[in-house]
C-alpha cells in the first residue's frame, strides 16, 4: 500500500506542473493590463468629445460644468478626467477641457448672479483676497528702528 503523498510532494508537482506549463505556452504568463481598459484610446478622441459636449451644450442652452462633462465623456467622477493626465500625450488635452469649463465660468461672471460662477472658479483654484505689502522694494518704507531720545523729545514736543 502507498503512502498519501504529503505536502512537500504536492508542492514540487505543482511547481513542477507550472514549469512545464511556461516552457510550452509562456505568453500565459507575460504581464496583462489591470483594470478596467480606457474609454478613450487617443488625444484625438478624448479632444472631439469634449467638443461635441460644447456643442451640445449650446444647442440645449445649458452651461458647460465640470461634472457636467465628466458624465458626458462617461465617466462617474470628476476625477475620473484627472487620471487621464497620467496617460502619455492626454497632459494638454485635459488641461484643453479645463480651461474650457473655466472659460464659460468666467464668462457667467458678467451675468446677474455671478455667485455660482465665482464659487465654481475657486475651485480651479482663483483665489479671492488681496496681497498688500508693507514695504517698498527698494527698502525705503521699511520700518527703521527710533533714537529713544529722540522719541522722547517729540513726546514732549506734542504734549506742550
Amino acid at each position: 500500500m502507498e503512502a498519501a503523498p504529503t505536502f512537500a510532494h504536492l508542492a514540487w508537482a505543482f511547481f513542477w506542473g507550472i514549469l512545464a506549463a511556461w516552457h510550452t505556452n509562456p505568453e500565459i504568463f507575460m504581464a496583462r493590463p489591470v483594470g478596467r481598459p480606457r474609454l478613450y484610446a487617443t488625444p484625438e478622441e478624448f479632444d472631439a468629445k469634449v467638443e461635441e459636449y460644447r456643442w451640445y451644450c449650446d444647442e440645449q442652452k445649458e452651461p458647460v460644468t465640470w461634472t457636467g462633462l465628466a458624465l458626458f465623456l462617461g465617466f462617474s467622477s470628476r476625477q475620473s478626467i484627472d487620471e487621464y493626465l497620467k496617460y502619455d500625450g492626454f497632459s494638454d488635452s485635459v488641461k484643453r477641457a479645463k480651461t474650457l469649463v473655466e472659460w464659460h465660468y468666467e464668462m457667467r461672471l458678467c451675468g446677474d448672479k455671478p455667485t455660482g460662477a465665482i464659487f465654481a472658479l475657486k475651485n480651479f483654484g482663483w483665489v479671492d483676497k488681496q496681497d498688500i505689502a508693507h514695504t517698498s522694494p527698494d527698502g525705503s518704507m521699511s520700518p527703521k528702528s527710533v533714537d529713544p531720545s529722540l522719541a522722547a523729545a517729540l513726546a514732549a514736543k506734542l504734549t506742550e
